[in-house]
């Protein structure tokens, strides 16, 4: 009997011991987004609306936040501005709990937020601090006082055509918008590599763009030229025109 009693509490014993272990086991799975139902990827939506975010999120013990970061997609050539509008930027927290949850959040979008491609990412968050991968949707805003895109009319050089090797190519191009230019990039590219760049910032419903580009050390072949035009509110058109060096 003495000796059942021991091995009942040296049972007992490691039991309690095992329990203490589990319990302290690190919980090191991240957490999981499921679902993601709005918004979808390329949604285009309007300034002055709304976005909605809705989706589902879940972990193995504990859930704790969902972080959600809005940004601009654009390639930053915008000089920290645009003239008439702003990039419409959001990072929120939200505050999660258990094991799985849906979560939806209505995110305003500024009546001034400029025109383009942002991206929406969302990352979860448990309660040991795990972080989800994260997940990413690309939206497309239009700015809803002004929806025209700029238009571009390239006279030089002219499609096809074939110029001389050494000698400066002219580009001429009216440019013009509803309200007012913005930022004008003018790119040559021969295959992917590029060889000349020249950046403008106007503020002015037209401009007649005129450039010399020298081609003094450029090899014989086949170029791409690149003109693009923001307005005042980033809307974006652009125009390509393709020639040859001999």
């Amino acid at each position: 009997m003495k000796n059942f009693k021991i091995q009942l509490l040296l049972f007992a014993a490691i039991a309690f011991a095992v329990s203490s272990c589990k319990k302290d086991d690190p919980d090191n799975t991240k957490p999981t987004i499921d679902s993601v139902l709005e918004p979808l990827e390329n949604d285009t939506l309007f300034s002055g609306t709304e976005l909605h975010i809705d989706g589902t999120v879940s972990d193995n013990e504990e859930l704790s936040q969902l972080k959600i970061d809005i940004h601009s997609a654009g390639d930053g050539h915008d000089h920290g501005k645009v003239s008439s509008a702003s990039f419409f930027e959001v990072i929120r927290i939200i505050d999660l709990a258990g094991r799985n949850q849906i979560f939806h959040e209505d995110i305003d979008i500024p009546q001034e937020a400029a025109a383009g491609k942002y991206h929406v990412i969302l990352t979860a968050v448990d309660a040991s601090g795990n972080q989800s991968d994260f997940v990413e949707r690309d939206i497309v805003i239009r700015n809803s006082g002004d929806l025209l895109s700029p238009t571009i009319t390239v006279n030089s050089p002219t499609s096809a055509g074939i110029y001389t090797l050494g000698s400066p190519i002219v580009v001429s191009a009216e440019l013009a918008d509803n309200i007012g230019l913005g930022d004008v990039e003018v790119k040559v590219y021969q295959g992917s590599t590029l060889v000349y760049d020249e950046d403008l910032e106007l503020a002015q419903p037209s401009y007649s763009l005129n450039l010399e580009i020298p081609t003094t050390g450029w090899g014989a072949g086949e170029y791409t030229l690149e003109i693009l035009v923001k307005d005042q509110v980033n809307n974006l058109s652009d125009a390509d025109i393709e020639f040859t060096l001999n």
